[in-house]
């Protein structure tokens, strides 16, 4: 009869096998706790931040009390005493000066075109027709007013200004003729005579 050849089994020693599981519950403990604080602070933090910080405490010392200061009594201010009216000081009245003298040469040099206009005026005149004649006359007119305007020498002033007024009045006449159509031969004669005696003061 033949022996049994033993079994060989493999076993693990109890001590070490407890030992493995009680490391391994231990870390989970620890996990555990880990998670359980992390929770807690998530959610009792937001409310401790939402309180509001404590704001600086009133004191209730007692107020200084106000003295009311001693007024000062107004010193009467005096009162002017009105003085009498004065009536203003009358003012100087300036007057315009008087224009200069001008020499009969340069006196000449300003009325000079104004006379060969007129010249010319009158002989584009005497063939003119009314309408024609009319504007004629009244351009004439404007040019007597610029003659009567200027300063004449002293030496003819005079016989300036009656020679100006006349040869004005002679375009009138010449302006009325052409407009009722009557003969203006002997307005246009004024005329001449008029400016013709205004040349012969201008050339002395």
């Amino acid at each position: 009869m033949t022996e049994r050849e033993p079994e060989y089994v493999w076993a693990f020693p109890e001590e070490r096998r407890r030992g493995g599981r009680g490391w391994l519950i231990g870390v989970l403990i620890a996990a555990a706790v880990v998670i359980a604080v992390g929770v807690f602070l998530l959610v009792v933090r937001p409310w401790a931040s939402a309180e509001p910080a404590p704001g600086p405490t009133i004191s209730t010392s007692a107020t200084p009390s106000v003295t009311p200061s001693a007024s000062a009594t107004p010193t009467p201010t005096p009162t002017p005493t009105p003085t009498p009216s004065q009536p203003p000081a009358p003012q100087p009245t300036a007057t315009p000066p008087t224009p200069a003298d001008p020499a009969l040469p340069v006196f000449r040099t300003k009325v000079q075109p104004l006379l060969d206009d007129a010249e010319t005026g009158l002989s584009y005149a005497s063939d003119a027709d009314s309408q024609e004649g009319m504007q004629i006359a009244e351009q004439l007119r404007g040019d007597a007013g610029r003659m009567a305007d200027a300063v004449a020498p002293s030496s003819i002033a005079d016989g300036w200004a009656n020679a100006v007024s006349a040869y004005g009045t002679s375009l009138d006449n010449l302006r009325k003729a052409f407009e009722t159509g009557s003969a203006t031969a002997g307005a246009l004669s004024s005329a001449r005579s008029a400016l013709s005696e205004l040349q012969d003061l201008v050339d002395g």
